[in-house]
């Protein structure tokens, strides 16, 4: 399930931000914000989004109860996704039939493209890791 509108309604309806008013905070149209009830945002957008609460795309999608935190980069999707299928001893091969992905989108990923924000969230829930981290971004350590 994703979670990411009704996380972002909640949070606006308690800070008594209007949609308008948040379209022009986070530079993202209202027509784009409007029609997440639709479709899901771009991975730029729900970034966009996340980053402005300083929150994780983990807390959006309630992976987590910890709204606030820090972020760094420290790699790419594609990095920490073979880096996790790794770990897990999974294949591509493994992977796209499981998910019904074809093996073009690990090649267009390795080329520095992004999933969709729905395939990110099923490669998430399938690898059982952070939304945040197979994305490369990792809580800020002091």
């Amino acid at each position: 399930m994703v979670y990411f509108v009704e996380t972002l309604n909640e949070i606006l309806d308690d800070n008594l931000i209007s949609v308008l008013k948040f379209s022009k905070l986070v530079d993202i149209p209202a027509n784009t914000l409007y029609n997440l009830k639709k479709y899901n945002p771009t991975i730029e957008n729900a970034l966009k989004i996340v980053d402005y609460f300083s929150s994780s795309l983990d807390y959006f999608e309630r992976k987590t109860d910890t709204f606030k935190c820090a972020f760094e980069y420290k790699s790419d999707f594609y990095t920490c996704l073979r880096s996790e299928m790794r770990k897990q001893n999974i294949t591509v091969i493994k992977i796209c039939k499981d998910l019904n992905f074809s093996t073009t989108n690990f090649e267009r990923w390795s080329k520095g493209m992004l999933p969709t924000y729905d395939n990110l969230i099923r490669i998430s829930n399938y690898l059982d890791c952070s939304i945040d981290e197979i994305l490369g971004r990792f809580y800020k350590t002091d």
